[in-house]
């Protein structure tokens, strides 16, 4: 199936990353994915110009208000992802709660990635409720009883001394999208400072 994916774009951001591998499993299963910035699209109607030209029998976007309501109309069936700006941002704006109900009422199916996600849209749009799945996008961690810190320090020839040690937790996601590489610059800085 060839498909239409919008989603924003902005590099080095969570929806880039997981567009990039939403795409790609997409891709995987045998679809052909025409991967879309939803902020090139100033009208439906270029997006219209998109799916005849490339001959897109279904679409997909990654939020409601930003990708979804651009796939409102074109008579191909399509499907929405919610993200975090749909549910705790958009949806406190009369407008734009108005527009993303509409793209539910219109959308195949919609996508949460949490049970509390999935809740809170049907709150918001109970009409939804029935098209509304939920498909993690994360891991589960578990903490390892046998971990030993002393341990871990010796065998990385991490020098122990109280005077030069300084350990920094950065409690963060473990995808790319919460890389926590960002603060290595910051930390340089303080390299000799008390």
């Amino acid at each position: 199936m060839r498909l239409l994916f919008l989603a924003v774009l902005r590099p080095h951001t969570g929806n880039a990353v997981t567009a990039g591998r939403l795409r790609d499993h997409l891709e995987a299963a045998g679809h052909m994915c025409v991967l879309r910035d939803a902020f090139d699209f100033e009208s439906p109607s270029e997006i219209a110009n998109l799916i005849v030209g490339e001959n897109l029998e279904a679409a997909l976007a990654l939020h409601l208000y930003r990708g979804g309501r651009l796939l409102q109309g074109h008579g191909i069936p399509f499907g929405v992802i919610f993200g975090g700006t749909d549910l705790n941002e958009d949806a406190n704006h009369k407008e734009k709660k108005e527009v993303m109900g509409k793209v539910l009422e219109e959308a195949r199916f919609a996508v949460a990635f949490t049970e509390a996600m999935k809740d809170t849209a049907e709150v918001q749009w109970p009409h939804a409720t029935g098209k509304i799945f939920v498909q993690s996008q994360g891991i589960a961690t578990i903490p390892n009883a046998d971990f030993n810190w002393n341990t871990f320090l010796q065998q990385s020839e991490i020098d122990q001394s109280a005077d030069d040690l300084h350990i920094f937790l950065v409690i963060c996601g473990l995808r790319p999208v919460k890389d926590p590489l960002y603060l290595v610059d910051a930390f340089s800085g303080r390299q000799g400072c008390d």
